[in-house]
């Protein structure tokens, strides 16, 4: 029985929690959890204790007496604690299985790498759900064999609302930095960043790799009342031609389910999130399978993370994967500035959204014409919202 610590059980950690409860029976056992909020926590540290689960005020004293007892250290936390934590973990002894981003900067991810490699038998796996679904691998076979021929062009978008509330969830949404650690959340580094670590994973050149981008431009806006932004479009080249367009929102009025479109020379393969991947080929050929849900993922993550404590070949999102992703959200806040959302902001009531969302129909409609032509939408040159949540909107349109 393979025995696991886990950071935090509030938010994302639930997730993980639960996780590692359904691993059980197949060989996973949660021994011990830190929890900084104990009284938030109650009915749930309870339930841990009559487990048997032991509980600790922080994450350093739960490493000092539990980390010779375990082999994996579970790390659901916000964006600016990954490198200490993972850092930390791995210098106790223990493997890995961290939230997606990495971390929020390049120099941070060099150096959970390189505090894996001085721990021989130990790993590091990102959160990075999607990567573990069989069904993904499959499909990178299939484009390195050339079933569409050479990739030629990698197109996504996402449109998923949120409420006011979500980007004052925690300290980190929506920020550069906390606590004086690079966070760049926003909706490409977050909610969407699954599916941009997809885009580059499909389009690497071999099968554990993904595309590096060597140009990279784009429009970053902003509705709500954060430091970063909450509606982008990004066009990239890679080194050998391959071109990317990524978009997403969260400050819509619209649902549309994240889509992956791979171009090639011969045919064309789409990723539709929870639903299946198509393949149609310019020989007329045709073939689809369903694709499995995220909490299937999750569950496929936590298995492979649980059997590569014993089996170095099975496949985890390991740092040199991962970076992939950290480097492209470093290098779009490297070359872009953030500005307002064109046109009139709406306070919308979304059917199934619990609190107020903030829409910029307009800039939604240019996301959305872009994504059909791969390229960025028109500049607008505008003030920047103020990022303290006192944002003056005018008259918003109020809609049902």
């Amino acid at each position: 029985m393979a025995r696991a610590i886990l950071i935090g059980i509030s938010g994302y950690g639930r997730i993980h929690l639960g996780l590692a409860r359904a691993a059980r029976p197949v060989g996973l056992e949660l021994v011990a959890a830190a929890v900084i909020n104990r009284q938030e926590e109650a009915l749930e540290v309870a339930r841990l204790e009559r487990e048997g689960c032991r509980i600790y005020p922080d994450y350093e004293s739960l490493l000092r007496h539990e980390a010779a007892g375990a082999d994996l250290c579970l790390i659901p936390t916000g964006i600016a604690w990954h490198e200490r934590m993972t850092v930390a973990a791995l210098a106790s002894g223990l493997s890995v299985l961290v939230e997606k981003p990495l971390a929020g900067s390049v120099s941070e991810v060099q150096a959970i790498a390189a505090a894996e490699r001085a721990a021989p038998g130990r790993f590091v796996a990102v959160g990075f759900q999607d990567l573990y679904n069989p069904e993904v691998h499959a499909v990178k076979q299939r484009l390195l064999a050339g079933c569409i021929g050479r990739i030629e062009r990698v197109r996504f978008l996402g449109l998923w609302p949120r409420p006011t509330a979500y980007f004052s969830r925690n300290r980190w949404a929506g920020r550069m930095a906390a606590e004086g650690v690079p966070v760049l959340d926003s909706v490409l580094s977050n909610a969407f960043a699954h599916f941009i670590m997809l885009g580059l994973f499909f389009a690497g050149p071999r099968a554990a790799e993904a595309a590096r981008l060597a140009k990279v431009d784009a429009v970053l806006w902003r509705t709500n009342a954060i430091e970063t932004f909450d509606s982008g479009a990004v066009h990239a080249v890679s080194p050998d031609g391959v071109e990317f367009w990524f978009g997403a929102s969260h400050a819509c009025a619209t649902t549309r389910e994240p889509e992956i479109v791979i171009e090639g020379s011969a045919g064309t393969l789409t990723w539709l999130h929870e639903r299946e991947w198509r393949l149609e080929t310019s020989d007329g050929r045709h073939e689809s399978r369903a694709i499995v849900d995220a909490h299937a993922n999750r569950a496929a993550m936590m298995d492979a993370v649980r059997r590569r404590l014993t089996d170095p070949s099975v496949f985890v999102c390991g740092p040199e994967l991962a970076v992939a992703h950290t480097s492209l959200i470093e290098r779009i806040h490297q070359v872009a500035t953030i500005t307002a959302a064109p046109g009139p902001v709406e306070i919308r009531n979304l059917a199934g959204i619990e609190g107020e969302v903030l829409c910029a129909p307009e800039a939604e409609a240019r996301l959305q014409e872009a994504f059909a032509r791969g390229a960025l939408p028109d500049r607008v040159v505008s003030s920047v919202p103020p990022a303290d949540g006192h944002r003056s909107f005018g008259r918003p349109n109020v809609c049902g």
